[in-house]
């Protein structure tokens, strides 16, 4: 009889209840919240990681195509036989090092014997020697020099190495491909070597490429396998955060030479990992502040239940909420009446969530571009929209055009549907490698694509633009009809802004699209940015 009182059943019911949300509340955090949280975390890690790790692929393929340019090249190859000074005196002056951004070229006949070489120290341009490359060592020629082999294997095809090594205690970068005439007709005549000390300068160049600040040091081969990627998150194998709240990776160096291991800050971890955080305090403390009034008011609620139904029916009817429910479990008639209400907002609520869920199936369609399965032009005015009334003032926004190079002599060559793959292709590849939480891309219109990058200045956007046109090449679409490229290509132009209470996002656009139009100018498969 003591437990069917209604004041034991509530004073039992809240206790559980009490219990049960502590319970709820911390397998909810430790299984399902933290692991996505940290999940979310390590993804965009792994992101900052890979942008690192192109700036270094994308300025040892830089040096490559300017060593192969000069290797390939019949005054070159005639200067092995005929060692003609007047070659290296025109071609290589001072001038040459300062463009090209090198310290030292060296030549080497077929058997790997220096035919020539000249360097220079680039802070004074006095000249300077170095002995790893002036007389090549075992190392150099087989990991860094080209080996007739190795044309060979490559249909007797001229063969380029590039990457970073380490001799006489400096990291090296080096661009080494095999001389040939320029028809690629005959065989090689020996090796031309590019190379350059790894500096503030070139450390510079490559925090700009990729658009994040890291520092550098050298991994000796004993000790390459013992760099590890540590977490202190035990719920999730795949973070890429130390305990000390650092980021790194490594470069490897030429075959057992090491490798280069970069390290950067991580960004703040936006998200506490303690089950006993403000949240949990503050929504606890809510619930026993809400149970100790309904103890206080309890007289009331027990004495006056009909009034209470009165006040809840009252709601519905005022605010038109039909989520509002008794969940009675009581036998009394009270419960019945309960019952019967809740059996009629059902009916109700499920009438009106149908045509919730047709209006945001709808919504979604028509801010979807159908074709490439991004964000329309809709959307992107949407987004703009927001950022122009919501975002906080002083932020920088940078927005980038980018449009697909003749891409109507691609359709034309191989026919709108394979254009249609080719967009998809496209967009699909700028939307997995931007940054969803803070990144926008959508399809503004036939072969024309808008990017957003927010809390990003002129620079980052630039190093952003960079790696996307990197990213969309290595697609390698191909193209045949393109005038600058083999394989489909993009241009892009940058306008970046800072939020000062603007009204129309179209003077950006335009602004954008004038640099996508000089961008074009100057050649196309390129990022140009316009203030």
């Amino acid at each position: 009889m003591f437990i069917n009182s209604l004041k034991t059943k509530l004073i039992v019911f809240y206790l559980l209840l009490v219990i049960f949300v502590a319970f709820i509340k911390v397998i909810s955090l430790h299984y399902i919240q933290l692991p996505q949280l940290y999940a979310l975390e390590a993804s965009s890690d792994e992101k900052d990681i890979s942008r690192i790790k192109m700036a270094f692929t994308s300025k040892s393929k830089e040096y490559g195509v300017i060593n192969y340019d000069n290797a390939v090249w019949d005054d070159t190859y005639h200067f092995i036989n005929n060692q003609n000074t007047e070659f290296t005196d025109s071609n290589f002056v001072t001038d040459t090092y300062k463009s090209l951004g090198i310290n030292g070229i060296n030549i080497y006949d077929k058997q790997a014997k220096t035919v020539w070489r000249q360097a220079w120290d680039l802070d004074n341009f006095s000249p300077l020697t170095f002995p790893p490359f002036d007389s090549p060592s075992a190392f150099v020629t087989k990991h860094i020099l080209v080996s007739e082999e190795q044309i060979s294997t490559n249909n007797n095809k001229p063969v380029s190495r590039v990457g970073f090594t380490f001799l006489n205690d400096k990291i090296i970068l080096f661009a080494a491909t095999s001389i040939f005439q320029a028809n690629l007709t005959g065989s090689t005549n020996g090796t031309m070597l590019f190379w350059r000390f790894f500096d503030e300068e070139v450390l510079t160049n490559l925090q700009q490429r990729a658009g994040i600040d890291f520092t550098i040091e050298l991994v000796q081969p004993s000790l390459k396998n013992t760099v590890k990627l540590t977490s202190k998150n035990v719920f999730i194998n795949k973070s890429y955060r130390t305990k000390k709240g650092e980021i790194y990776d490594v470069i490897p160096l030429v075959t057992g030479n090491g490798g280069i291991k970069f390290t950067y800050k991580a960004p703040i971890r936006q998200f506490s990992t303690s089950w006993l955080n403000q949240s949990t305090i503050t929504s606890s403390m809510l619930f026993l502040l809400t149970l100790f009034m309904l103890f206080i008011f309890f007289h009331y609620f027990i004495i006056r239940p009909i009034l209470r139904a009165d006040k809840m029916v009252t709601a519905i009817v005022k605010h038109n909420d039909h989520s509002i429910r008794f969940s009675s479990k009581r036998k009394d008639e009270l419960g019945t009446l309960f019952n019967l209400i809740d059996r009629l907002l059902d009916g109700v609520e499920s009438k009106e969530q149908q045509l919730i869920s047709h209006n945001i199936r709808l919504q979604h369609i028509s801010q979807t571009d159908s074709l490439t399965k991004i964000p329309n032009r809709r959307a992107f005015d949407t987004h703009m929209k927001k950022i122009l009334n919501t975002s906080s003032l002083g932020l920088n926004v940078s927005m980038m055009i980018c449009d697909v190079d003749y891409f109507k002599k691609y359709n034309d060559s191989y026919g709108h549907a394979k254009g249609d793959e080719a967009l998809y292709l496209i967009a699909q590849a700028l939307r997995k490698n931007l940054h969803e939480e803070t990144d926008f891309v959508a399809r503004y219109g036939g072969e024309e694509f808008v990017v957003v990058l927010k809390n990003t200045n002129e620079d980052n956007a630039i190093a952003v633009a960079n790696n996307l046109i990197n990213i969309i090449a290595d697609l390698k679409i191909p193209h045949i009809k393109s005038d600058i490229h083999d394989s489909v290509t993009i241009s892009i132009g940058i306008h970046t802004f800072v939020l000062a209470g603007q009204q129309q996002y179209m003077p950006f656009f335009e602004r954008a699209d004038e640099a996508l139009y000089q961008a074009k100018e100057q050649g196309r498969n390129r990022a140009i940015a316009k203030d």
